[in-house]
């Protein structure tokens, strides 16, 4: 039997308009192997410090209630995900 703690989880990003009441409405659906774990948005308004960033608007599953940091770059905020996912 593989053992699992080795198996790389799989995230995909697929873009999609988000309603935020905001003019942050850019953002992607993050998909880890094949199931909807939670939704990313750009920070778009001129009021945020990090224009240009990503924030976990809704995390679901084992990433339901967890409190995100704001990522840099999609990398960063998909990598801090895998590792939360992991176990």
């Amino acid at each position: 039997m593989a053992d699992q703690d080795n198996v790389e989880t799989l995230v995909v990003l697929q873009p999609v308009s988000v309603e935020t009441g905001s003019p942050d409405q850019a953002g992607m659906l993050v998909m880890a192997n094949g199931l909807l774990v939670g939704v990313l948005v750009r920070l778009d308004a001129p009021e945020h410090e990090r224009s240009g960033a990503w924030f976990m608007e809704v995390g679901l599953g084992r990433l339901a209630g967890v409190r995100a940091p704001v990522f840099d770059t999609l990398e960063d905020a998909t990598r801090w995900m895998r590792q939360r996912l992991k176990g």
